[in-house]
């Protein structure tokens, strides 16, 4: 079971808040940032939501999701503007193969987990072997 607070307003008669999207998910750590928190669970699976200022969430390119999608821009117009990242209210999965050709094609393990003030970092195993040609993906992946 995973329970939440709030921050600087907690007294002991405060109740938790449980998010259902958290229960029954395996979560073995959890990390917050200053306005963002990530649940790492035991099949490596990253949980992210909160404020997505600089994309701390790690959920990929809102500019590509429909609007009014959990991780999408609430309004067409926040979409045409391209600012202002939502927050996300339920809990995320991160996908580890952004900016690859083989997009859904790469099996990641996410093993560890850490969220700083707008930022979050992650320790990721490639479980998909040689399967995915190198030509799939992008330029910005160094290949040697």
């Amino acid at each position: 079971m995973v329970l939440e607070g709030e921050f600087n307003n907690t007294t002991p008669e405060t109740l938790p808040i449980i998010t259902p999207e958290l229960q029954n998910r395996s979560v073995i750590s959890v990390a917050c940032g200053f306005a963002h928190s990530c649940a790492l669970t035991s099949s490596g699976k990253l949980l992210t939501w909160g404020s997505n200022s600089s994309g701390a969430l790690g959920l990929g390119d809102h500019g590509k999701l429909l609007v009014g999608s959990p991780r999408g821009y609430t309004e067409e117009e926040q979409q045409v503007r391209g600012r202002g990242l939502p927050d996300v209210t339920v809990p995320s999965e991160v996908k580890f193969d952004h900016g690859l050709k083989a997009e859904g094609r790469v099996d990641r393990f996410c093993f560890a987990a850490a969220a700083g003030f707008r930022h979050t970092a992650v320790l990721v195993i490639d479980l998909t072997g040689d399967e995915i040609p190198p030509e799939d993906l992008e330029q910005h992946f160094e290949m040697e």
